[in-house]
């Protein structure tokens, strides 16, 4: 059966000499796995659809299962400029796109308010002009309720993930920040304590979900920081 769907790429792999695999988020069914082939054809050239954390309008021949399909039409549902041209948010969204592929698992039936909260979220970090340097943290906060393990303070995160009885008051308070403001805020936290709400996330997830594994792209995104923090501090 044909159906109609948006979907947003968690990640592709090459397959055999000119197609590929996209593992894709979609609005109506949930994760689903897709071979496009002839992707990489001159003819077809279709491979730069699926780029990690494009958002398509798509056509597929759906079955019902989460099994392999194909897609019989595809285009680009919302340009997201800045997001490939930033190369600090492209480094963000190589990060989204591997926590994304590790914590959606396939679905029978698609999560629409899950989907939307992807889509959204997207949206507005390629709107962003300044101080996204928190935005995955507040991501990840966020994600946390979709997938059924909400974080619903920073007494609960803190409590779940460190083994002694005394919570640091300022760690404390700038994670109620970040449950609370909106990813546009003002607020500026400095590098350590945002790299320490990042460990108490990585270990919450790695605790409530099972083979979350490691984060290989947590420890690109922070060699990327420091390289561009020295830039800037030789050039100031």
């Amino acid at each position: 059966m044909i159906e109609s769907t948006k979907g947003i790429v968690l990640s592709n792999m090459r397959y055999q000499e000119s197609s590929l695999i996209a593992h894709v988020y979609t609005e109506k069914f949930g994760r689903r796995d897709y071979i496009i082939k002839g992707a990489y054809s001159k003819k077809n050239n279709k491979a730069s659809f699926y780029l990690p954390l494009n958002i398509l309008d798509l056509q597929v021949y759906e079955k019902g299962t989460p099994s392999l399909m194909m897609v019989k039409e595809v285009r680009i549902g919302i340009m997201l400029m800045s997001l490939r041209t930033n190369p600090q948010k492209s480094m963000i969204l190589t990060f989204l796109s591997e926590l994304l592929e590790k914590t959606l698992r396939s679905d029978e039936v698609g999560n629409q308010e899950l989907y939307q909260f992807l889509e959204d979220s997207l949206i507005e970090l390629d709107n962003i002009n300044q101080n996204w340097n928190s935005f995955t943290l507040q991501f990840m906060l966020r994600l946390s309720h979709h997938l059924g393990i909400g974080i619903a303070s920073a007494q609960m995160l803190l409590n779940e993930t460190q083994s002694m009885a005394y919570i640091d008051e300022k760690l404390e308070e700038c994670i109620e920040v970040l449950l609370q403001q909106p990813y546009t805020h003002d607020y500026k936290f400095p590098l350590a304590i945002r790299r320490e709400i990042m460990d108490h996330l990585v270990k919450f997830y790695t605790m409530q979900l099972p083979n979350f594994g490691e984060l290989t792209s947590l420890r690109i995104l922070r060699e990327m920081g420091e390289s561009l923090r020295r830039s800037k501090s030789r050039n100031s």
